[in-house]
């Protein structure tokens, strides 16, 4: 993808007008959302890639304190999951009410996310604010089961 283009599909999404591309990058929208963790939160691996090999930060966080790994799971994309895992995205970051990728990815029922994170090591031990933990808030049988073995491996 050339610059003119990402930098078009930056404007068209909402982020400001910037001189450069690399300004560009660095623009946030709505609570303080990057567009890395826009396109993440739309699915877009293409973009999600395009945006790392740029230079996008996997570890920002926006003022909820969600990353770009957590939109990922919120739009059910493994791909982009797995993208910001490699590039170095926090599996254990916990927002402002405690949630971290995994807590949301398991109360959603997503239990292909759950597996990859939990292969990535992802805690699942970490609770929200109100104390409950992935396997407390597990949506189906599918993360249960993962959650729960997983936990008995780590008690082992």
């Amino acid at each position: 993808m050339n610059d003119i283009a990402l930098k078009a599909w930056l404007e068209n999404e909402g982020f400001p007008a910037t001189a450069t591309l690399r300004q560009s990058l660095h623009g946030r929208i709505d609570a303080t959302t990057t567009p890395l963790m826009h396109a993440a939160g739309l699915g877009r691996i293409g973009y999600v890639g395009e945006l790392l090999s740029r230079g996008a930060n996997p570890r920002e966080l926006n003022a909820d304190g969600n990353g770009a790994l957590w939109f990922a799971c919120q739009a059910g994309s493994a791909p982009c999951a797995n993208a910001l895992i490699k590039a170095g995205a926090p599996l254990d970051s916990q927002n402002a009410s405690g949630a971290t990728a995994l807590i949301y990815a398991a109360s959603t029922g997503q239990t292909a996310l759950v597996q990859l994170l939990l292969d990535a090591g992802a805690d699942t031990t970490l609770a929200t604010r109100d104390g409950t933990t992935a396997l407390d808030l597990a949506a189906n049988r599918g993360c249960i089961d993962l959650l729960r073995s997983r936990l008995h491996l780590q008690a082992a």
